[in-house]
């Protein structure tokens, strides 16, 4: 292996990929066990079925390519787990399962695997199965913040993770102090986007967007330090434009979906902010 000599600084960090990707499973094990408490057993079947289908794809994947087989990372157990969240509760079962094989395989996998994916895997298979089957994966209801209790157990979520906000902005939290996604995307999305509403006049859209499915968009999907920009200005204007693209997708009461699909098209668009926010060289021209 040859090793590449460079000048300071040096980035020195205990964290590993296999402690960013575990990490993150565990800050999302409190809204995942609220899902169960809250829909019981179909959200249970649904969260171990996802979470395995991705791992055994990945398994086959790699086994059948002559690759290492890299579970341990943790990161195909995080791409199943953020799959099932998204899911509504009654879905077919098999849903859950064709989604979890679609994301391990094209945009992981094609685009090279663990760190090098342009797409959020998870969300291209939300996105994959949504254009499938879009009568199977319409949620049944939509959250809104009625009262303050709702913030602890939402009982008119629509979608696993709409189960607690609380304990989606706890997980957010831990992942937000631990630096495992990114903290300019997430906090400027959030708080631009909790300031614009009132001012656009889409104040009483607001109870709809303080809901699990949201912040876990806005902070465990959008933020991805994968998917994301690299540099510093590109991530906050990685982060407006994305608020934009979801104020637009509010104008048509487009919820949790326009969010997503708002995230997507951030993702593409990516790179290009990197290009274009290169940071200039000291001494350079």
């Amino acid at each position: 292996m040859t090793y590449t000599i460079s000048p300071l600084p040096h980035v020195k960090s205990n964290e590993s990929v296999k402690r960013v990707m575990w990490g993150t499973v565990a800050a999302l094990l409190p809204i995942t066990i609220a899902a169960i408490y809250l829909f019981g057993l179909p959200a249970l079947t649904i969260i171990l079925v996802t979470v395995i289908t991705a791992v055994v794809t990945e398994i086959v994947i790699y086994k059948a390519a002559s690759q290492p087989i890299t579970i341990s990372d943790g990161n195909a157990v995080l791409i199943g787990l953020l799959l099932a969240l998204i899911m509504p509760p009654e879905v077919p079962i098999w849903v859950p399962i064709i989604g979890a094989a679609f994301a391990i395989a094209v945009p992981k996998y094609i685009f090279g695997g663990t760190g090098t994916f342009v797409f959020h895997p998870a969300l291209v298979g939300f996105a994959f199965l949504l254009a499938a089957w879009p009568t199977l994966m319409g949620s049944g209801s939509t959250p809104n913040l009625g009262s303050f209790s709702n913030l602890l157990i939402e009982t008119g979520a629509g979608r696993l993770v709409e189960a607690s906000p609380v304990l989606v902005l706890l997980g957010g939290a831990f992942v937000l102090y631990k630096k495992y996604v990114d903290r300019r995307v997430a906090l400027s999305a959030t708080i631009l986007l909790l300031l614009l509403m009132p001012i656009v006049g889409m104040g009483s859209q607001l109870p709809y967007v303080l809901t699990g499915g949201y912040f876990l968009g806005l902070i465990f999907l959008a933020a991805d330090p994968i998917t994301s920009p690299v540099t510093k200005k590109g991530r906050l204007v990685y982060g407006t434009v994305l608020v934009l693209l979801i104020l637009i997708q509010l104008h048509f009461d487009a919820y949790f979906t326009g969010m997503c699909f708002a995230v997507l098209l951030m993702n593409v668009f990516s790179p290009f902010i990197d290009r274009t926010t290169i940071p200039k060289p000291i001494g350079g021209k």
